[in-house]
C-alpha cells in the first residue's frame, strides 16, 4: 500500500512541477541545488551518488532552461553563472563555490525579470503551523525532521527542515517555490491549489523550525538594541537570501536576526505597513495602464484590489492618525473607479491618479512616522466603540423598552440570546482574524453590506407592524385582542434575529479597528485602549438605561409611534450604509454627485446610496399615509 502511495505522490508531484514556468522551474532549481548540494558532495567526493546524480540532472537542467528564457538585459550574464554552476557540479566542486554560484544566479533572476519574492501580506505562523500538520507530517515527521511514517518508503528521503546547515542554504521563496511547484523526480507534490496566502504561511513556519531559541533571542536583542537595523534587511532580502549570504554582507548578529524575523514576520511587515499602500499605487497604475489599453472590466477590476487589498488594510490606521486624510483617499478611490465606470477620457484618469499617488505617499509617511501616544489611543478606542456601537444600543434599547412597555418581559431572553451569541461570535472573530486567517478587505466589506441590508429590512418591518398598531380601531383590535398572541414566539425569534445582527455588525467592525489600533501604539497606550474600552462601554449602557427608563414613561400608543419612526430612521441609515460598503467591495456601481457626506447618518454623496434611502423614505411615507386611511376609515364604521 506505501508503495502505491509513493507512485501516485510522485506521479502527482511530476505532473505538478512541469506546470511551473521555465522560469518558475529555473528559479526553485537552483534554491534546490544551492541548498541540496553539501549532502551530495564533500571535500571533491560524492558522499551521496543518488542525490549527487540529482544535482547533475539539476544543474544541466538550469543551464538548458537559461537558453530558453525572454530576452533582458542581464540574459548573456544569467546564462554565463548557469553554465558556471554547471561545470561546477560536474567537477564536483566546493560547496561554498556552488553556494555562491547559486546565490548569484538567483538574484540575477529576480532583478533581471523582477519577480515578485514577498507576500502580499503578512504571513501567519499558526495558520502554517495547522497546514504542516494536516499536509506535511505523514512524511516529514510531527517535528519536521524529516521522519514522519512514510520517510522510510521515499527516496530520496522527505526534507529535514531543522537540519542548521541546510536551513543556512535554504530562502523562505524557495520553500514558497517548491510547495508551489512540487519538485521533479520526488514526492514532493505541488500545492498550488492552496492559497497564495497559505503557501507563504506554511514556508514561514518551516523556514523557522532550524534555528535554536538562544539564535532567535540574540537576533530579537541585536534588533532592540539596534545593532542591525530593518532598514538594512527588507522583506525581500528575509525571502530571497540565506541566512547564509546575510552572515557573510552584515554578520553573525544579521544572521541571528533573520532567525528571529523568520518566527516573527510581523516585526517586519508591521513597520513596513506603507508596502500595502505601495500595493494600491501599484494597483492604480496597473489600473490606468489596462484603462489606456482599453480594457476596461480589467481597469476596474484592478482599482478595487487597489482598494480593499490596499488601502483597506490599513484604513483604520491611519483614521486614528489623520481622519481628514482617511476620508481624502476613501473617496478620491471611489472616483477613481466612477471615472472607469463612465468611461471618462484618458487624462481625466490619470490626472486623479496622479492625485491618489500623492495622498497615498502623504498617508505611507504619516503611518510609517507615527505612534499613537497614550492619550490618543485612549480617545480613539473611546470613539471606535461610541461610534460602531450607538447603532447597536438604540436598536437593542427600542425593542427592550417595546417589550417591557407591551408586559413581555418573557421575551427579553430572546433578545439577550440574539445579542450573547453576537458578543460570542465577536469573540470568535477577533481570535480568528489575528491568529487563523487575515479577514482582507472584500469579506468585511461584504460582510457589513449585507448584514446592514438586512438589518435595514427587519427595521423596516418592525417600523411599519408598530406603526399599524396605532390607529383607533387597529389599536382597540391589538389591546383588546392577546398581546401574547401578537408577539408569537416566531416573532420573538425574529426580533433575536434582528438583535444579532444589529449588534455583529458593529461588533465585526469594531474589532477590527480596534486590532489596526492596538498595533499602532505600545504597552502604555494599549492600557489606555482597554481603559477607553471600558469607559466607551459603560457610556453605551448608560445610554440605553436612559432610553429604557425614559422612553417606557410615554403613553402605550404614543410610545409606538415614535418608536416606529425611530425604527423607519434607524433603517434608512443601515441601508445607505449597506450599500455604501458593498459599492467598496466592488459589488455595485457608484455614481459620484455633489452631496454632503455624513457617516453617522449613512448618507454618502453617490446616486445609488441616496436613491435607495429616498426610496424607502417615499416608501414609509406611502404606507403610513395609507395605514392613517385605513385606521380613519375603520374609525368612522
Amino acid at each position: 500500500m506505501r508503495k502505491i502511495l509513493f507512485v501516485l505522490l510522485y506521479l502527482l508531484g511530476t505532473a505538478a512541477a512541469q506546470a511551473a514556468t521555465p522560469l518558475q522551474r529555473m528559479q526553485q532549481l537552483v534554491d534546490y541545488v544551492g541548498v541540496d548540494y553539501p549532502g551530495a558532495v564533500a571535500g571533491g567526493e560524492v558522499v551521496n551518488p543518488v542525490e549527487y546524480a540529482e544535482m547533475l540532472d539539476f544543474s544541466r537542467t538550469i543551464q538548458d532552461l537559461a537558453e530558453g528564457l525572454p530576452v533582458t538585459e542581464v540574459l548573456p550574464e544569467i546564462r554565463t553563472v548557469a553554465a558556471l554552476l554547471n561545470s561546477l557540479v560536474t567537477a564536483r566542486s566546493d560547496a561554498h563555490q556552488v553556494s555562491e554560484a547559486t546565490g548569484k544566479l538567483r538574484q540575477l533572476l529576480i532583478n533581471g525579470y523582477d519577480l515578485a519574492v514577498t507576500p502580499a501580506r503578512t504571513p501567519d505562523l499558526q495558520r502554517g503551523k495547522a497546514l504542516f500538520a494536516q499536509q506535511c507530517t505523514s512524511c516529514h515527521g510531527v517535528e519536521g525532521k524529516g521522519n514522519g511514517p512514510l520517510a522510510s518508503t521515499l527516496e530520496p528521503a522527505p526534507t529535514n527542515f531543522t537540519d542548521l546547515e541546510r536551513y543556512r542554504q535554504r530562502t523562505l521563496h524557495g520553500l514558497y517555490s517548491t510547495i508551489t511547484h512540487g519538485v521533479n523526480g520526488t514526492a514532493m507534490k505541488s500545492y498550488a491549489k492552496l492559497p497564495d496566502d497559505d503557501r507563504w504561511a506554511l514556508a514561514f513556519y518551516v523556514g523557522q523550525l532550524a534555528p535554536t531559541d538562544l539564535m532567535k533571542s540574540e537576533g530579537k536583542q541585536a534588533l532592540l538594541a539596534g545593532s542591525i537595523a530593518l532598514d538594512r534587511i527588507g522583506k525581500q532580502d528575509l525571502t530571497s537570501r540565506t541566512p547564509a549570504e546575510t552572515e557573510a554582507e552584515y554578520g553573525a548578529q544579521a544572521a541571528n536576526m533573520v532567525a528571529w524575523l523568520r518566527s516573527h514576520p510581523e516585526a517586519l511587515f508591521t513597520q513596513q505597513q506603507g508596502s500595502t499602500l505601495s500595493f494600491a499605487r501599484e494597483n492604480l497604475e496597473k489600473s490606468l495602464s489596462a484603462y489606456k489599453q482599453g480594457d476596461h472590466k480589467a481597469a476596474h477590476e484592478l482599482a478595487v484590489t487597489a482598494y480593499l487589498e490596499g488601502f483597506e488594510l490599513v484604513e483604520g490606521n491611519l483614521d486614528n492618525i489623520d481622519h481628514a486624510l482617511r476620508l481624502q483617499i476613501e473617496s478620491g478611490m471611489t472616483r477613481f473607479r466612477s471615472l472607469i465606470k463612465d468611461e471618462a477620457s484618458a487624462e481625466k484618469l490619470q490626472s486623479q491618479a496622479a492625485l491618489l499617488n500623492n495622498l497615498l505617499l502623504t498617508a505611507e509617511q504619516k503611518l510609517s512616522s507615527t505612534q499613537l501616544s497614550a492619550t490618543a489611543a485612549f480617545a480613539s478606542a473611546l470613539m471606535i466603540l461610541l461610534r460602531e456601537g450607538l447603532e447597536a444600543i438604540l436598536v437593542i434599547a427600542a425593542l427592550a423598552a417595546f417589550l417591557v412597555k407591551t408586559n413581555r418581559r418573557d421575551g427579553l431572553r430572546y433578545l439577550y440570546v440574539g445579542t450573547g451569541l453576537a458578543f460570542l461570535l465577536g469573540i470568535v472573530t477577533w481570535y480568528v482574524s489575528a491568529n487563523v486567517v487575515e479577514i482582507g478587505g472584500a469579506g468585511r466589506e461584504l460582510t457589513e453590506g449585507f448584514a446592514a441590508l438586512f438589518a435595514a429590512a427587519m427595521l423596516f418591518y418592525v417600523g411599519f407592524w408598530l406603526h399599524s398598531k396605532t390607529g383607533a380601531a387597529q389599536w382597540k383590535d391589538f389591546i383588546q385582542g392577546s398581546v401574547r398572541k401578537a408577539l408569537s414566539k416566531g416573532t420573538l425569534w425574529g426580533l433575536s434575529g434582528l438583535a444579532f445582527i444589529a449588534v455583529y455588525r458593529e461588533i465585526f467592525e469594531t474589532v477590527l479597528f480596534y486590532q489596526a489600533l492596538w498595533l499602532q501604539t505600545g504597552e502604555e497606550g494599549q492600557r489606555m485602549i482597554l481603559s477607553g474600552f471600558l469607559v466607551a462601554s459603560a457610556l453605551l449602557i448608560l445610554l440605553a438605561w436612559l432610553i429604557l427608563r425614559y422612553s417606557t414613561r410615554l403613553p402605550l400608543r404614543q410610545f409606538f409611534a415614535v418608536t416606529s419612526v425611530f425604527m423607519f430612521m434607524l433603517a434608512v441609515v443601515f441601508a445607505g450604509k449597506g450599500i455604501a460598503a458593498l459599492q467598496e467591495a466592488g459589488k455595485l456601481p457608484v455614481n459620484v454627485i455633489n452631496f454632503p457626506r455624513i457617516d453617522l447618518l449613512g448618507i454618502y454623496p453617490n446616486l445609488e446610496g441616496l436613491g435607495v434611502q429616498l426610496a424607502l423614505v417615499f416608501l414609509a411615507v406611502l404606507l403610513l399615509w395609507k395605514s392613517n386611511r385605513d385606521s380613519n376609515r375603520l374609525s368612522r364604521q
